[in-house]
């Protein structure tokens, strides 16, 4: 005779059963859900865009011949690397990302640990555990692996999976200490496919870049970097009249139509808010362009239905454009769905931190100043005095 205990017991036995089937039916279907978003891409070489660090070390002896930039993790030499120079650690939390022009899949990455090269790979710390996050479109993978120590060699890291990735980001969580300096060192790595090494291109010219930054830092530090930086941003006079509450970096390009606003929240310590495309015309230019179309949607002038005719010209009105020898027109910053964004001025550069979903993606742009100018990762932009500019944006209401 079966009681009413055991009765419950198998009643409930059933239950957990039916539930253990659904419940492996949903994770199957998530599982399959995540891999529909995974895609292959190109595997036959692998453009790097940037490979950018949240610190680097540069040592001022022997004349700056001793830099560390993260692009040496591209070189393929051994007697090159990338150092951190985390001023109160072994670098844990520090990061290196590479950035490629578009997707590439990869099924295998193989990491040289530490300074490979003579007696420097046991006098300086070595990466224990590394963090990998590959990011591609919807496709997003962040795992923690561990890697051996006292191999001056190629490790490998196999996944069962195609990876695919535009941005590949390794952070530093745990390292080997060195016998004599607290600097953790990562020399190389390379992505392969069914066992091949995909090439990576345009190495050479990123590295021009980075050394020559490299340079610079050696006769600065974050602190003056920041004070220097926030010294170029000042308010702009609207085209109605009065300065703008926040601060802005301008900055017009020797490219054609790739100018750049950089604005700071004064509520925020200077903190930056954003960084964004927007166009600036000459006033030659200006008079000459004045309707030119941004995109699909947008114009250097949004018709204004509150002042009459929707279809009135601007440039009709009494306004003095004369007096101003720049012209800001549209922009607008865009992170995409889903995105958080902050940024961090380092020295010499400005760290870019965006939340994709519950994976942190850190991307560094290299920062030059130099009197008037400044240098993006090598590309050549002018300051824009705000005395001799103005805001043309017309507001179109709600």
């Amino acid at each position: 005779m079966v009681s009413n205990t055991d009765l419950f017991k198998i009643k409930a036995g059933e239950i957990m059963k039916k539930f253990i089937v659904i419940m492996t039916g949903l994770l199957l279907g998530a599982c399959v859900f995540a891999q529909s978003k995974w895609f292959k891409a190109q595997s036959n070489s692998a453009t790097v865009k940037s490979v950018t660090a949240t610190s680097e070390l540069v040592e001022a002896q022997f004349d700056g011949k001793y830099l560390y930039p993260p692009i040496n993790i591209l070189d393929g030499d051994f007697n090159s690397t990338w150092c951190e120079a985390d001023q109160k650690g072994s670098g844990i939390g520090e990061s290196i990302t590479v950035e490629f022009a578009e997707p590439v899949s990869f099924d295998e990455i193989q990491i040289v640990n530490g300074f490979a090269s003579k007696d420097y790979y046991l006098k300086n710390n070595r990466v224990k555990t590394i963090r990998l996050t590959q990011v591609a479109k919807e496709h997003f993978q962040q795992k923690d692996y561990t890697l051996k120590d006292n191999v001056q060699d190629w490790q490998s890291i196999k996944f069962d999976l195609l990876q695919t990735a535009q941005t590949l980001t390794l952070e530093i969580r745990e390292v080997y200490r060195g016998a004599k300096y607290d600097d953790t060192c990562l020399d190389d790595i390379r992505l392969l496919y069914k066992g091949k090494v995909i090439p990576f291109e345009n190495v050479a010219n990123l590295k021009a870049v980075q050394v020559e930054n490299s340079r610079q830092m050696l006769g600065s530090n974050a602190k003056e970097f920041e004070k220097q930086f926030l010294s170029l941003a000042k308010s702009i006079r609207h085209r109605f009249g009065g300065l703008s509450d926040s601060k802005y970096i301008f900055l017009k390009s020797e490219k054609k139509h790739d100018d750049r606003v950089i604005k700071f929240n004064s509520e925020r310590n200077n903190k930056i808010d954003y960084i964004a495309d927007c166009m600036i015309l000459s006033q030659e230019e200006f008079l000459k362009e004045k309707k030119l179309q941004l995109n699909d949607d947008y114009y250097w002038y949004r018709y204004n239905s509150n002042i009459g005719d929707p279809k009135e010209d601007p440039m009709e009105d009494d306004f003095d454009y004369s007096k101003y020898q720049y012209y800001i027109g549209y922009w607008e910053p865009y992170f995409g769905y889903g995105y958080r964004v902050r940024y961090e001025l380092g020295n010499s550069r400005i760290i870019t931190s965006r939340q994709v979903d519950y994976v942190e993606v850190k991307t560094v742009t290299l920062i030059k100043i130099d009197g008037n100018s400044i240098f993006i990762d090598g590309v050549k932009y002018t300051v824009i005095d705000p005395n001799q500019a103005i805001d043309v944006r017309f507001y179109d209401g709600p």
